[in-house]
């Protein structure tokens, strides 16, 4: 059973999600908060699997809930919730150590995958947020990406962008686990991707993989 934990100040909203988790037969709501510091004492109470909590709240906001929650019950999944995208906010919000960010106006479908995602060690997030933080990711890693792709076109292994994320990633000696986490992906579909790439580059096992590409980087490699 997932214990699920509602942190937003509009009663209507969490009177809303509470009546649609209650047809789950996985899920149960544990509780409900109006603002961060009665979230950390719900905490206490109930130890829930999940929190979904707003961003903009009184006193205590999500993102210094988020903190809090993360420091004392690092097992907590902390989904956010929030009416926009604020970049600032969802950068931040990634930082702090959110498994994932929601728009509220998703289909509650939506909302009740997301919290199973979630329980299971994914990363749930939702339209724009998806593509601010997708975009963090290219600017912080375009250059060295763009040379492996040229070290590895020049010779003739041509990567898709998505297996070109995943190598550059992989050179990194990132796990399959992380590798899920930083792109919002599964790790099955991380793992297809892998096998992908082990056949364009003829090299079939994972520490042979790395080194070839950490090799392409090499003072001996100069093209």
């Amino acid at each position: 059973m997932i214990k699920v934990l509602l942190v937003d100040d509009q009663k209507l909203f969490s009177e809303g999600v509470r009546s649609l988790l209650s047809r789950e037969e996985d899920m149960v709501v544990v509780g409900a908060a109006s603002n961060g510091k009665e979230a950390m004492e719900k905490m206490l109470k109930h130890e829930p699997d999940v929190v979904l909590m707003d961003i903009h709240m009184p006193q205590v906001d999500g993102i210094k809930a988020t903190i809090q929650i993360k420091e004392h019950f690092p097992k907590t999944k902390v989904i956010l919730l929030t009416t926009f995208a604020d970049e600032e906010l969802v950068l931040i919000g990634k930082k702090v150590g959110a498994d994932g960010f929601l728009l509220k106006d998703l289909s509650a479908s939506h909302v009740i995958r997301s919290i199973r995602d979630a329980y299971h060690d994914e990363i749930v997030i939702s339209g724009e947020a998806a593509r601010i933080l997708a975009r963090q990711i290219l600017q912080v890693n375009y250059s060295k990406k763009e040379l492996l792709s040229q070290k590895l076109a020049n010779r003739e292994i041509n990567l898709s962008a998505r297996e070109l994320d995943i190598a550059h990633l992989l050179m990194e000696e990132t796990s399959n686990k992380h590798i899920a986490q930083r792109l919002f992906l599964s790790e099955g579909t991380i793992k297809n991707y892998i096998s992908e790439i082990y056949n364009k580059v003829n090299i079939h096992n994972r520490k042979e993989v790395i080194a070839y590409l950490q090799g392409l980087f090499s003072k001996k490699s100069y093209w």
